[in-house]
């Protein structure tokens, strides 16, 4: 793994790229060598803070994926997140682990991406692809409720809209909230206009409990973690001695 300062260097100048002041962009990091390119593929696609990814991540990446057949599947890291600030690993470093995840993975794209919104990562990510390559994000139960928050648009109603034109949704369940209680959610009156927009998929019980906050705080305090994330990520937070006291 290239983790040299020229290396991180670059990663930087890379999400420095994608500043989000003007209108959405996305650029690919590592693009797939056997992914999408002919019309009407589907495009399984998982933005998160990735700090770190865990295995809970990957399982809904590729339940997802198999589940709706799709022919490529794409980690988006965003210069910006609509609730967090950027702590523990930097954006750089995240990308590093994301790219060393993703490198054995024929049909595993990474891309970075301008702005936080779902709306505008899909316009961000439509002159990426095919015109007709279905998208589908694929979030937790947490992202769910955000993306029906009306304080993370200007105009609710229409951007909403204008997300679920042209993408669909995939909730995975979380720690308690299991995929009925997720189906039963959505048939309230907020969700009801896109309700055949929203798929769901399982996870079992001792990954929906997962989390990138359990994991830093087991590293902080020199426990293992190798169940909680990808081999691949393991070795990553290693070389970059990520997450120690």
């Amino acid at each position: 793994m290239d983790i040299s300062p020229g290396k991180l260097l670059e990663l930087h100048s890379f999400m420095d790229a994608l500043e989000p002041g003007g209108p959405p962009r996305a650029a690919f990091l590592r693009r797939a060598a056997e992914g999408l390119s002919r019309p009407c593929g589907s495009l399984v696609v998982m933005d998160a803070s990735f700090n770190p990814m865990t295995v809970a991540h990957e399982a809904m990446l590729f339940r997802a994926s198999e589940s709706f057949r799709a022919g490529e599947a794409l980690l988006m890291l965003s210069h910006a997140n609509v609730d967090k600030a950027v702590y523990g690993a930097s954006l750089p470093q995240r990308l590093a682990m994301l790219d060393y995840y993703a490198k054995p993975f024929p049909n595993v794209s990474v891309v970075g991406c301008s702005h936080a919104r779902f709306v505008d990562k899909a316009i961000a990510l439509r002159p990426l692809y095919p015109e007709s390559t279905g998208l589908y994000f694929v979030v937790g139960y947490d992202t769910l409720l955000r993306i029906f928050d009306p304080r993370y648009y200007s105009n609710f109603e229409d951007e909403l809209a204008a997300l679920f034109d042209c993408a669909c949704v995939i909730a995975a369940n979380r720690d308690d909230i299991d995929a009925e209680a997720m189906r039963k959610l959505v048939k309230g009156p907020e969700f009801a206009a896109f309700s055949d927009r929203i798929r769901f998929i399982g996870l079992d019980r001792a990954h929906s409990r997962i989390s990138s906050t359990q994991v830093r705080a087991l590293r902080k305090r020199g426990a293992a973690v190798g169940h909680l994330v990808p081999t691949r990520i393991a070795e990553a937070m290693d070389a970059l001695d990520l997450y120690r006291d």
